[in-house]
């Protein structure tokens, strides 16, 4: 052993040391005294300008602990982030009417009008706060129903970080989806996104909304059955999403005619924590109709 490069190395790093301001003490941290953060013993260090009296390998470790938190804060950020942004990237809408209207842009003349809009808000606030919930919007159309389910979309976009965690939030049009999965299959979509695109859209989302079931099946009529790739297609992502994710739904069916449709295998899976909105007391609000 070379005694006089380890005498050598000390003085070194004394004299190093000293040029910061900070000197060995005859004190020493070892496993014992702190388990789990170091094996081997280290003489310990007093910093001249404050009086403190530290192991270096223990600091070490403690700011290696702070940068990795503030790197898993930030990365929790960049992905609530994202997720905030799905939202507006990425839903696919036939009509947009309703869009930068909100809840307050729903007019309530009545109180059938008054109970849904609360209702929606209530429903809305308990998914942000990390409740599984299922919401069927039954009623005619033209009576606010797309409106209300997107202004609930984007209460849980804005609410969830503030009460727990980002949730990523996606309104679909069922029809124009449905024609967008169809043009994948011949590839003679113009941006060659696939079917799985869509339904993983649908699946993965935290809470999705599926804007006017039944509407692709043409008149309400509850002796027609759902053709086979709408039903395919529909059961595929509530089936992924059975009591794991919040799934919102707009149709101008009855609960009943939603089972004959679409058969009691696709309306069980939203039966966990079901809640209905009723909108077949309110008149037809668009401009014309009702008014």
């Amino acid at each position: 052993m070379n005694v006089q490069k380890i005498i050598g190395n000390k003085r070194e790093s004394e004299r190093v040391m000293l040029d910061h301001l900070k000197i060995f003490v005859d004190e020493y941290c070892t496993a014992g005294d702190n388990p789990g953060i170091h094996s081997n013993t280290f003489q310990k260090i007093k910093d001249l300008k404050t009086d403190e009296i530290y192991c270096p390998k223990c600091k070490l470790e403690s700011r290696n602990n702070q940068v990795s938190l503030a790197e898993t804060q930030a990365s929790f950020q960049w992905e609530g982030n994202t997720k905030k942004r799905y939202l507006e990237r990425y839903s696919i809408f036939g009509g947009q009417s309703f869009l930068g209207k909100g809840f307050k842009g729903f007019d309530t003349n009545g109180k059938a009008e008054v109970d849904v809009k609360k209702q929606a808000m209530d429903i809305s606030k308990g998914i942000a706060n990390g409740k599984i919930m299922n919401c069927l919007l039954t009623g005619r159309p033209g009576t606010g129903k797309s409106h209300i389910s997107y202004s609930m979309l984007v209460n849980i976009n804005k609410l969830s970080a503030e009460y727990r965690e980002q949730l990523s939030c996606v309104f679909v049009d069922f029809t124009t989806v449905l024609q967008l999965i169809k043009a994948s299959y011949s590839n003679v979509a113009a941006d060659k996104k696939t079917a799985d695109y869509y339904l993983n859209l649908m699946k993965n989302a935290d809470v999705l909304c599926i804007d006017d079931l039944g509407t692709s099946e043409g008149s309400v009529d509850t002796d027609k059955q759902a053709t086979r790739h709408t039903y395919e297609v529909l059961f595929q992502v509530l089936d992924a999403r059975e009591g794991t994710k919040s799934t919102i739904i707009t149709t101008n069916l009855t609960y009943g005619q939603l089972k004959a449709v679409y058969d009691e295998r696709i309306v069980s899976r939203l039966s966990t924590n079901l809640n209905i909105l009723d909108f077949s007391l309110i008149n037809d609000k668009r401009p014309g109709f009702g008014f």
